[in-house]
Parts: C-alpha cells; sequence; structure tokens
C-alpha cells in the first residue's frame, strides 16, 4: 500500500504544480484559441465566396448593359430616332406621377384636417408639391379642383 500512496502523492503533486504554474488553464484555452481560429476561417471562407458571388453578378449586369448598348447602336434609321426621342421609360414616368398624386393627395387631407376650407388646402397641397417635386409639378387651379373634389 505504500507504493500505491507513494504514487498517488506523486501524481496530486504534479497537478498541483501545474495548476501552480498555469499550463492546465493554458491547455484550455490554447484549445479555445483553436477552435475560434477555425470557426474565423471558416467564416472568412464564406464572405471570400460571397464576394466573388456579387463580383460575379456586376459583371454580368456590365455583360448586359454593353449587349444591350451594342444593339441600340446598330439600329437603323427609324430605331436610333425612337431611342433618341425616349428620354425616360413609360412605367418610370407614371411610377413618378403617381409618387406626386399620392403625396398631393396625402398634403390635401393633412390640410384639412387642420381646419382649413377646400381651395385653401388644394392651393397648399399644391404649394407643398411644388416645394417637393419641383415648380413643373404643379397643377392650375381647374386641374386641382378636378383632381381633389
Amino acid at each position: 500500500m505504500k507504493k500505491r500512496d507513494k504514487k498517488q502523492r506523486k501524481k496530486l503533486k504534479k497537478k498541483e504544480k501545474l495548476k501552480a504554474s498555469g499550463a492546465l488553464g493554458q491547455e484550455s484555452s490554447i484549445h479555445d484559441l483553436k477552435r475560434k481560429i477555425k470557426k474565423l476561417e471558416s467564416e472568412l471562407k464564406r464572405r471570400e465566396r460571397k464576394i466573388d458571388d456579387l463580383k460575379d453578378q456586376i459583371r454580368d449586369v456590365e455583360n448586359k448593359k454593353s449587349k444591350k448598348g451594342k444593339r441600340q447602336k446598330g439600329g437603323k434609321g427609324a430605331t436610333k430616332l425612337l431611342l433618341a426621342q425616349q428620354s425616360t421609360r413609360v412605367g418610370i414616368a407614371q411610377r413618378d406621377a403617381w409618387r406626386q398624386h399620392g403625396f398631393l393627395r396625402h398634403r390635401y387631407e393633412y390640410h384639412m384636417e387642420s381646419g382649413k376650407d377646400k381651395r385653401t388646402a388644394r392651393n397648399l397641397a399644391d404649394k407643398d408639391l411644388r416645394e417637393k417635386f419641383g415648380e413643373d409639378a404643379g397643377y392650375s387651379e381647374e386641374e386641382l379642383e378636378h383632381i381633389l373634389s
């Protein structure tokens, strides 16, 4: 039994020395650091793949634009004339018109709720519209009466 006791004492002393020197704590912290490194490396790879995908999308869009430009330039006389006359797409113009109309309606309702009469509320809404979207976005009194009736 003495031999066994001596061996256990030696083991305990070694553990105490390791604890005192901080070696056990270092081993676990090393393991944690290695795990963090692997996690960060995988995150880095994921982000690099994402960057590559985005670069590919940019290249695709640029290629499509250059192909469209080549097609438009190669058109006949009538095609070139129509393309030159078309400053904006119809959908974009309609969207902008709806946005302005919605703004005008909102401001008209705002001024009506604040106690203004209809004619004054229409004029104030038109003034707000002109301030926000420019002078050419406004309407005449007759148009305002028709739109906001």
